[in-house]
């Protein structure tokens, strides 16, 4: 049985949405940080190596489409779960090099059971 005191990240702009998202999953055992756009991200993560990255597409600043590559630079153990409203992305090079592909809307359960999988 893996270890949930492993470090989830997630980089959305939707505060609120971060706030559930880090409630369930700190609930499942995991460590649980939010940053609110790619400048945070990046800035995060020269400090951090999260087993699991959650990152939204489109956020103000910097977005995770304009970082994608540099996340897999400068953190390349790190897991990418896309999650976004943004469904037209799903077969993007983005979501080919991503991890997992979650839109937003569909169940939390299935962000979840991607983040198990994947941790």
């Amino acid at each position: 049985m893996k270890s949930k005191e492993l470090k989830i990240v997630i980089a959305d702009d939707n505060k609120e949405m971060c706030e559930l998202i880090t409630d369930i999953l700190g609930d499942s055992g995991y460590k649980v940080d939010a940053v609110y756009d790619g400048y945070e991200l990046l800035t995060y993560l020269e400090t951090n190596v999260p087993a699991v990255i959650i990152l939204d597409l489109m956020m103000p600043e910097k977005d995770g489409i304009t970082i994608f590559d540099t996340i897999k630079q400068i953190s390349p153990y790190s897991k990418i779960i896309i999650y976004t409203g943004h469904q037209e992305y799903e077969h993007s090079i983005y979501a080919r090099n991503a991890d997992r592909f979650v839109v937003k809307g569909q169940s939390i359960k299935e962000l979840v059971d991607a983040v198990d999988e994947l941790a």
